[in-house]
C-alpha cells in the first residue's frame, strides 16, 4: 500500500487534476489571467502579439501537462527499481497518449469547449518527447555499462533482429 501511494497516487492525482481543468480553463477564462500579465510584462507589444503569446502559452500547457503525466507514469512503473526497461516507457506513453485522446474527446461534450485533434497531438508530443529523453538517457547508460538490465520490447511488439 505504501508503494501504491508513493508511486501510483501521483499520476492518478495528476490525471484527476487535468480532467476538471476542462470545465474551468477555456480560452476566454485564461485570457482574463494570462493577457493582463503579458500586457504588464510586455507593454510595448501589439494586441495581436499578446493574442499569439496567449495561444502559445495555452498550447505549451498542453505539452507540459502530458509530459509531466508521462514522467509520473514512468516513475510509477519503475517504482523502487534502479534499472529501466523499455516496456515501462511504452506503457507510460500509451497511457498518457490515450488519456490525452480521452480528455479531448470528453471536451466535445462540455459547453464552451471543443475537443481538438491538434491539442491531442500536442499532448502526445509532450509525452513522447519526455519519454524519448528517458529512453536516450537509459540507452546511453546501458551502452556505457552502467545499467545491467537489457532493454526489451513488450511481448506484443515483434521486432526482427
Amino acid at each position: 500500500m505504501k508503494d501504491f501511494i508513493l508511486y501510483w497516487f501521483p499520476p492518478l492525482a495528476w490525471m484527476a487534476f487535468i480532467f476538471p481543468m476542462n470545465f474551468m480553463l477555456t480560452a476566454d477564462s485564461t485570457s482574463h489571467i494570462i493577457v493582463p500579465i503579458l500586457k504588464w510584462l510586455l507593454p510595448q507589444v501589439s494586441q495581436a502579439t499578446i493574442d499569439i503569446l496567449h495561444i502559445v502559452i495555452r498550447k505549451f500547457t498542453h505539452f507540459f501537462n502530458y509530459a509531466f503525466l508521462a514522467v509520473l507514469l514512468y516513475r510509477a512503473f519503475r517504482a523502487r527499481r534502479k534499472t529501466w526497461r523499455l516496456e515501462w516507457i511504452v506503457y507510460a506513453g500509451l497511457i498518457a497518449v490515450c488519456y490525452g485522446a480521452l480528455d479531448e474527446f470528453l471536451q466535445t461534450f462540455i459547453p464552451l469547449r471543443k475537443g481538438s485533434f491538434y491539442d491531442w497531438m500536442i499532448d502526445s508530443a509532450g509525452a513522447i518527447f519526455v519519454l524519448s529523453f528517458i529512453y536516450i538517457k537509459g540507452d546511453l547508460k546501458l551502452k556505457g555499462g552502467q545499467v545491467s538490465t537489457p532493454t526489451t520490447f513488450p511481448s506484443f511488439i515483434k521486432i526482427k533482429p
